[in-house]
């Protein structure tokens, strides 16, 4: 079932609507609204597919056409370029705000905006800022959240609607991302930003937890102790935080880890 028409009851966001069945990036498409100056503030670009959907480090996002929600959203933010991670923590925590409300176990933040449903992935967050000079000028957020897809390729993703065992209005949990993200915008200009600080490393996934990563020198075991405020990952190795920025480590998922997810 595809959604052509939408009931929001946002004020801004989604409202001024630009609506595919299919294109190859909503991303891509809002970047070239912006650069024509067609598209304002909480502009949406939304598609049932996306052919070249991308998530970080240029990853390939896998979604069946109809199924999920991928779309883009316009911003015009008014923020220093020195706080671009202020923006990357508030549409992270209101992604996985609106998602609590839809699941019995918390939702986490795999750093930096990955949306995880115990060890598996439930959604993800692509920001792409235009800057002018020392601030952007302008922010394009794209959102993908596995919905009712059943079947997935990669064994750590998942949807709610496996997660529930049921079809999901799509609609439904579109409206209350928007809501939520709305409702925080505010909190992006609000200059003491220790609140939302607190509650991105609360969400955190994997925090105060030993585990294997990867960075330029090979593999190693560490804990992850928390995001500082210009957006770095904190990991605790014998001791000592290693400060990582975005690229500069990953992940090692271990036999033990893979045979979670399938047992989920």
């Amino acid at each position: 079932m595809t959604l052509k028409s939408f009931s929001l009851t946002t004020s801004q966001l989604g409202k001024q609507l630009f609506y595919y069945d299919s294109c190859d990036s909503t991303n891509r498409i809002a970047v070239k609204l912006v650069q024509s100056s067609k598209a304002r503030h909480g502009a949406m670009v939304f598609a049932e597919f996306q052919t070249q959907g991308r998530g970080q480090q240029e990853k390939t996002w896998e979604s069946s056409p109809g199924d999920n929600l991928t779309f883009s959203l316009i911003l015009f933010p008014d923020l220093a370029v020195a706080d671009f991670f202020r923006l990357n923590v508030l549409v992270s925590l209101a992604v996985a705000k609106a998602l609590n409300n839809w699941v019995k176990d918390p939702i986490r933040i795999k750093w930096p905006n990955d949306i995880f449903y115990h060890h598996q992935k439930l959604g993800g967050i692509l920001i792409q800022n235009n800057l002018q000079g020392a601030l952007i000028r302008s922010s394009v957020v794209g959102i993908g959240l596995n919905v009712n897809q059943l079947h997935f390729n990669h064994p750590r993703a998942i949807s709610l609607a496996n997660i529930r065992n049921q079809i999901i209005d799509r609609e439904q949990l579109l409206n209350e991302v928007l809501i939520c993200l709305e409702n925080m915008q505010g909190e992006l200009s609000v200059s003491d930003t220790d609140k939302l600080d607190r509650q991105y490393n609360d969400y955190l996934y994997g925090k105060g937890e030993k585990r294997t990563f990867e960075d330029n020198e090979g593999l190693f075991q560490g804990m992850i102790s928390g995001v500082d405020k210009i957006g770095r990952l904190i990991i605790e190795v014998k001791d000592e935080p290693r400060y990582y920025n975005f690229h500069e480590v990953r992940y090692h998922w271990d036999l033990k880890e893979e045979l979670l997810v399938l047992e989920l």
